[in-house]
């Protein structure tokens, strides 16, 4: 079906993982190589990130993890072999830290290109990301500077900036920030439809984080 734009590009946040794979068909269009051609060539085969690909692999089928729901029951294993840039990535933990190492040193783009990449493009005065609360505005968030840079998220700590991008789908949930300024960082991954609901207290455990807009993402701590 046709893509609709609502309201100008640029002017608010408003994630689409739509507007994820419209990138990725302009990127195929102009360089003539799709998706997993592109992926492997920039960013898998130079970081040696051996176990990662957009598309379901043969070798994957001894060694992958299962996503449970709520109630810790299994989904089905999604093998949709069309790649999609905002959902159909396949990744092991040490391959995903050995591509935000090489973010933190510039090993993928230029000092230049990463620094526009994580300048504040749109600011976010959202309630929450995502339902009823992305579409009330409030100034809660306007003491870390909340805003959106060039697929990652921005906001301003005492640690210096920190950039971050969460993913969410059926049965997993994973969250990432790294701080360039500080060198420091964390990583979560998980196979659970819960795992959101102690992302606040890992953050504030692991790198004593406590700067993490849990309320916008709707990280809900558990009881």
């Amino acid at each position: 079906m046709k893509l609709k734009v609502h309201g100008i590009p640029g002017a608010e946040y408003s994630y689409s993982g739509e507007g994820f794979v419209y990138l990725q068909v302009v990127l195929e269009k102009i360089t003539g190589k799709n998706l997993e051609e592109l992926v492997q060539q920039y960013i898998f085969k130079p970081l040696e990130m051996n176990h990662s690909a957009f598309e379901w692999k043969p070798e994957f089928e001894n060694d992958f993890a299962y996503g449970h729901n709520k109630e810790e029951s299994l989904y089905e294993k999604d093998k949709d072999n069309e790649p999609r840039g905002a959902s159909t990535m396949e990744t092991t933990f040490s391959d995903y830290m050995k591509f935000l190492t090489a973010v933190f040193n510039n090993k993928i783009i230029s000092k230049e290109s990463t620094a526009e990449m994580f300048r504040p493009q749109v600011k976010i005065n959202s309630v929450t990301q995502f339902g009823e609360g992305a579409k009330l505005t409030s100034n809660k968030y306007d003491d870390i500077k909340l805003s959106y840079g060039l697929g990652w998220g921005y906001l301003e700590t005492p640690y210096g900036i920190g950039l971050f991008k969460g993913g969410h789908g059926d049965g997993f949930q994973h969250y990432s920030i790294i701080f360039p300024q500080s060198g420091k960082g964390m990583l979560i991954m998980s196979n659970s439809d819960n795992a959101e609901s102690i992302f606040k207290e890992l953050l504030e455990y692991g790198i004593t984080d406590k700067y993490i807009p849990w309320e916008w993402f709707k990280y809900i701590p558990y009881n």
